[in-house]
């Protein structure tokens, strides 16, 4: 008998790796839900450069995917990302952090609430932001927004930027929050400066400064509630 003239289940069969398939992102989601995607695979779809490996590099030095996300723009860069990815990631943790919002407008009442509300913000940032949030005569969040970024050790921002953004979204009062990355949430001489600059400019515009609130680490610091802006002089 030939070969070709063998019973089926006598022919050679190729043998059957044992390794698992592995899928692109984009069919693994398709076939089996976002849900079966690993660590690595979730990093693979926020690269502009994608090459065998690199996503696992980067895992492996980051040590977990919730690092990763947490991790603010100079420590991304330092891992090679471009532009474009870092932006991802920094997209990927607002949606984050908005997710776990109330629907409803938080309400920004007190020194406390409006630190406990910019914590969770900053964690991870390795340089200075400074930001606004406007708020309207209930204290309900209008916007948030990051207004400058520095160094390590510094930004800079001028009341007309801060008051220019806070009117834009038709803001009664504004807060200004800048991030101290070393922990130390004791002001500076320039951050008593400015927040005094911020009171006089506020009250020329009628959209009084509601507070200057110093986050660093897991604490914050309220120049309000310091300087006791709501009792008499």
């Amino acid at each position: 008998m030939t070969p070709s003239s063998l019973p089926l289940f006598d022919q050679p069969t190729t043998p059957v790796s044992s390794k698992p398939r592995s899928f692109p992102v984009a069919e693994t989601v398709a076939l089996y839900g976002p849900e079966s995607l690993s660590d690595a695979q979730i990093i693979e779809a926020m690269l502009n450069r994608v090459r065998p490996g690199r996503a696992e590099e980067i895992l492996h030095q980051v040590e977990s995917l919730g690092r990763l996300i947490g991790m603010g723009p100079a420590e991304l860069q330092a891992l090679g990302l471009t532009k474009a990815e870092m932006a991802r990631f920094a997209v990927l943790k607002e949606v984050q952090r908005r997710s776990t919002r109330s629907v409803e407008r938080p309400k920004i009442t007190s020194p406390r609430v409006a630190g406990n509300y910019l914590l969770p913000k900053v964690q991870g940032w390795t340089e200075e932001r400074f930001g606004m949030l406007a708020l309207n005569a209930k204290g309900e969040l209008l916007a948030d927004r990051v207004l400058a970024h520095g160094t390590a050790t510094a930004c800079l921002i001028s009341p007309r930027e801060f008051f220019r953004e806070a009117l834009r979204f038709g803001a009664t009062t504004a807060l200004a929050w800048h991030n101290h990355p070393s922990g130390e949430v004791t002001p500076s001489r320039e951050d008593i400066a400015l927040t005094a600059r911020l009171r006089s400019a506020g009250d020329s515009l009628g959209v009084p400064l509601a507070d200057h609130i110093i986050v660093g680490g897991n604490h914050w610091h309220s120049f309000r509630a310091a300087e006791g802006w709501d009792h008499p002089v």
